[in-house]
Parts: structure tokens; C-alpha cells; sequence
């Protein structure tokens, strides 16, 4: 899912997962979560210095307050009675990294048909812009302007990110990264060609803009480094200025202007 399901995934990047099983019974979920809780003690760690990698798992359905792992059963379940747009959304970026090929092929299969089972309507188009503004408002702290926040700011790496997601529920158009989708978009006559070179270029400037920055300010995800307020925004002291700009080399292109229609 996210960043690691479109194969995007940056120094500052956590790996967001689903973790599923084949199973109806009370001991397969319950071997399902013992296995999942063991995973994340693995890699996370229970401090950064000796974490492998950082899993999230807070996409799974029911989010913080739902198992660790869910069976295909109830994930179809959810899906079918409860599944929102975002988690339509999101799971246009699913992607398969491990487990039995049965279990696999009917994971795909059943993420397939929640995201593209119906058209994407009005509403559900009004949903995701609302969601988006909704996430610009609580997660970019006070304290960081948003003309240079890389990740969530104006023309930033999710601004990218969101118009790619909501053109392609707009027109059928499948794909799990965001490179990839814009071409596909664009190869389709869903976004011109001008358009779609302003989103690239924005994408890759903010995101090759925002590993330096990881890098110098030591914010890199499981290496030891402390990920959270500052770790996106541009608002260094000026020595920590002068070495970003040093590992970013020449001049490239600002962040884009908003284009989602």
C-alpha cells in the first residue's frame, strides 16, 4: 500500500501493508495475529535504533481499532458493506509482496472489485477533495509554512499523488504508482501533455528535494533517525540550508500548481 505498494518508497518512507490469511475459524485468527504482531516486533523494533524497517499497518480496514490481520473473508466483508472512498482510494496502490499464490490471486482479486466495482460518482468525488483539504488542515503542523511542505503543501509529492488517484477512479485507469499513472493517464487523453509533464516534474522535484532533506536533517525511517514534525517542511536553520542545497546540485523546477479537475 501507499509509497511501498507503488514501488516510491523514499529515505523518510514507512512500509504501509495489509496482512491477510485464508481462515474462518477462531485459532486462524488467532494464529494470523500472533504472526502479524511478531512481524511488526521484527521489523519495527521497540526503539528506532533497532528497527529493521518501519511496517504501518493503520490502512487495514477498521484502521487502529481492527485486527492486525484479516481474513479474505471479512476483508471482502468490509469491503462490500462498509468500505469507504479513501479505502477505495488507497487501494488503487495495492500491490502483492508476499504470501501463497492462492491467497494472493484472491486478495487481488477481491481489491479489484472494491475498488472498481462502480463507477466513481459526485459524491464520492466531493469525499475525496474533502479529504484532502481535511488532511492539509490537521497534519501540516502550525508551525511549517505550506508553500514548503514537500509532502502535503501546494503542488507538493500528495498533491501529485492525489489528482493521479482521482483521475484514474474518473476513468478506469489502473495502475499502482503515481509515475505510471500519469503515463497511462496521459497516454489515455485523461490529462494533456503539458499537464502531465508539470506533474512529473513537480513529482520527481519534491521527491528527490525531500530524500536530501531526510538526509540531512537525519530523519530517515529506520536507520536511527527521528521521522515526525519537521521532516517535510523546508524551515532549516541556515548552515542545515546551505547543505541541502549542496546535496541537491543545480537549480531544478518548482512544485507544480494544482491541476486536479
Amino acid at each position: 500500500m501507499g509509497s511501498f505498494g507503488g514501488a516510491e518508497i523514499a529515505y523518510g518512507s514507512d512500509l504501509d501493508v495489509l496482512l491477510v490469511y485464508e481462515g474462518t475459524s477462531a485459532p486462524d485468527a488467532e494464529t494470523a495475529e500472533q504472526a502479524a504482531s511478531a512481524l511488526l516486533r521484527l521489523c519495527n523494533g521497540s526503539t528506532p535504533a533497532e528497527g529493521i524497517v518501519r511496517i504501518d499497518v493503520s490502512l487495514r480496514p477498521e484502521g487502529r481499532h481492527g485486527p492486525l490481520a484479516r481474513s479474505l473473508d471479512a476483508f471482502e466483508e468490509y469491503h462490500r458493506r462498509w468500505g469507504e472512498t479513501w479505502e477505495r482510494q488507497a487501494l488503487l496502490r495495492a500491490r502483492p509482496v508476499a504470501g501463497s499464490d492462492e491467497v494472493v490471486e484472491r486478495f487481488v482479486a477481491l481489491a479489484d472489485e472494491a475498488v472498481w466495482s462502480s463507477p466513481l460518482d459526485e459524491a464520492a468525488e466531493r469525499e475525496i477533495r474533502r479529504m484532502k483539504a481535511r488532511i492539509e488542515r490537521e497534519r501540516i503542523p502550525p508551525s511549517d509554512d505550506p508553500q514548503f511542505h514537500l509532502k502535503l503543501g501546494r503542488g507538493s509529492l500528495a498533491d501529485v499523488e492525489w489528482t493521479a488517484q482521482l483521475l484514474q477512479l474518473r476513468t478506469g485507469t489502473r495502475a499502482t504508482g503515481t509515475r505510471d499513472a500519469l503515463d497511462r493517464l496521459e497516454r489515455a487523453g485523461a490529462i494533456g501533455a503539458a499537464d502531465a509533464l508539470s506533474l512529473r516534474e513537480a513529482y520527481r522535484f519534491c521527491g528527490r528535494t525531500r530524500n536530501r532533506w531526510h538526509l540531512v536533517g537525519n530523519y530517515v525511517a529506520g536507520a536511527g533517525g527521528v521521522v515526525g514534525s519537521g521532516a517535510d517542511a523546508m524551515h532549516a536553520s541556515p548552515s542545515s540550508s546551505r547543505v541541502l542545497r549542496e546535496a541537491s546540485g543545480p537549480p531544478r523546477p518548482s512544485c507544480a500548481s494544482r491541476t486536479a479537475g
